[in-house]
């Protein structure tokens, strides 16, 4: 019954508002850093029973470092997953003395992702401070790369574009091969120009590539590539757009988020299966009342 009502509760609350494109595409990059990371043949179902192995580890009381191996389980299978931001502050207020600065620095980065992706852009931006401290104490270039492009992300959420132009400057000085630092490239225009610092993403851009111009004739190459593809992109996109427009739920999240996009309807829907059910119960018992009444004239 808890169940039924917490269900209820959350169909009738108000659905969050939606990211603004800009946020979308911070958020949309951090995923792809994630799924960056992921081994490339491992299955959903690996993933998964690494959370069991895990949750497992996690459970004894004597190996409190186990926490941030399962937060880390359950942001590599999804990053939005609310128990891994849950697991973290877990990590925050247990685990941390028991951890080397490296996997300090590791749980600051872990938690300061899981509170960007909801929508906590100061919180995940204090988070990343202290993962920065405990990198520089004990970490190495891919780390440190890392935690600058969340501060790129974290500062420009914020509107701060002096910051997180100064923090595009420094990942790009942690770049050690052309792909990595066309990584950087589209993190830094993702978080710059979209944002409104566009002068400065280029300017910085620019400097790296007079610095480096391997990187410069690799990136137009695939500036090359991108071109030619994206002519074909916006019909796909269209018709895609058409059609799923028209396409039914297929979860119940799917279904919840519909009904909260048609709270009338839903509930007219709601009033009338209740009513339903009600009919339903109230003509079964009539039945088993009559067939049992005449079962007993019968005997007699």
């Amino acid at each position: 019954m808890s169940g039924i009502l917490s269900w209820l509760y959350d169909l009738w609350e108000d659905p969050p508002e939606p990211d603004s494109p800009f946020i979308k595409a911070l958020k949309d990059d951090w995923l792809a850093e994630n799924s960056e990371s992921r081994e490339e043949d491992v299955t959903k179902q690996q993933l998964e029973a690494r959370i069991a192995t895990a949750e497992k580890a996690a459970s004894k009381v004597t190996e409190p470092n186990k926490l941030l191996d399962l937060a880390e389980a359950y942001g590599v299978l999804n990053p939005r997953d609310k128990r891994c931001l849950e697991t973290c502050e877990l990590v925050m207020k247990f685990s941390l003395p028991f951890l080397s600065r490296q996997r300090q620095g590791d749980a600051h980065q872990l938690h300061a992702r899981s509170l960007f992706l909801h929508q906590d852009f100061e919180g995940s931006l204090r988070a990343l401070l202290r993962a920065q401290e405990c990198y520089k104490d004990q970490g190495n270039k891919r780390l440190r790369r890392s935690n600058n492009l969340g501060l790129l992300r974290a500062h420009a959420a914020l509107g701060q574009g002096t910051e997180a132009s100064e923090r595009l400057k420094v990942a790009l000085t942690m770049c050690s091969t052309k792909e990595e630092a066309l990584n950087v490239y589209l993190s830094g225009r993702a978080a710059l120009e979209d944002g409104g610092f566009g002068d400065k993403f280029e300017m910085l851009w620019e400097d790296h590539l007079d610095d480096n111009p391997e990187t410069k004739a690799h990136l137009d190459q695939q500036m090359a590539a991108m071109k030619q593809l994206t002519k074909q992109v916006p019909q796909n996109q269209e018709d895609a757009g058409s059609e799923e427009d028209f396409k039914m739920p297929e979860t119940l999240k799917d279904f919840v988020q519909l009904a909260k996009r048609h709270k009338p309807i839903a509930t007219f829907v709601l009033i009338f299966v209740v009513l339903y059910i009600i009919a339903a119960v109230y003509i079964s018992n009539w039945l088993s009342k009559a067939i049992m009444q005449r079962l007993t004239e019968q005997k007699l």
